[in-house]
């Protein structure tokens, strides 16, 4: 079962709502629900903190490049010239090379120790299966079942799923 709050139809400014009105919405969505999931724009908003303050863990996604690696330097130095919570911070490389590639593994290698970050979540290219979804607004899950996205994803799911039951059962 999934609930969904979705955004406005229309482009309103990211400043329309402010850290306030965030935590009062998490607060909401926590009394509500079990899980929480917040889909942050991608640049850092006034209303950031108060989102990785309340999260058990923060998901970034980067990518294989020089623009992605220097966004992320840039996250990373954010956080920590504001103190925040780095440790909560878990990054996903998108378009991750598949597994025969040494060479784009060896890159990947490189890029985590050079930013000195763990990548251990790798999402594999959905090439255009995962276009034509959502050209169709139809989820991946039953547009491709066996989309090696879509496989990672449900992996990265449960992951999730089988920690929080822990924490529960455990609390």
């Amino acid at each position: 079962k999934l609930s969904v709050f979705t955004a406005p139809t229309d482009i309103l400014p990211l400043d329309l709502i402010g850290p306030t009105e965030v935590e009062a919405l998490i607060k909401l969505a926590q009394e509500c629900f079990d899980v929480v999931i917040v889909d942050m724009p991608t640049t850092i908003v006034q209303w950031t903190e108060t989102v990785l303050n309340a999260a058990d863990v923060y998901f970034t996604t980067m990518e294989l490049d020089m623009r992605s690696a220097q966004n992320t330097l840039r996250f990373i130095k954010a956080l920590q010239a504001e103190d925040l919570p780095i440790d909560k911070v878990h990054y996903v490389l998108n378009r991750a090379p598949k597994g025969l590639d040494m060479s784009g593994k060896s890159r990947v290698k490189h890029l985590a120790e050079s930013l000195n970050i763990e990548l251990n979540t790798q999402l594999p290219d959905g090439a255009k299966q995962v276009t034509q979804a959502c050209d169709h607004g139809v989820p991946l899950a039953l547009f491709a079942k066996k989309n090696a996205l879509r496989k990672e994803i449900a992996k990265l799911a449960k992951t999730l799923h089988d920690a929080i039951r822990a924490e529960a059962t455990a609390g």
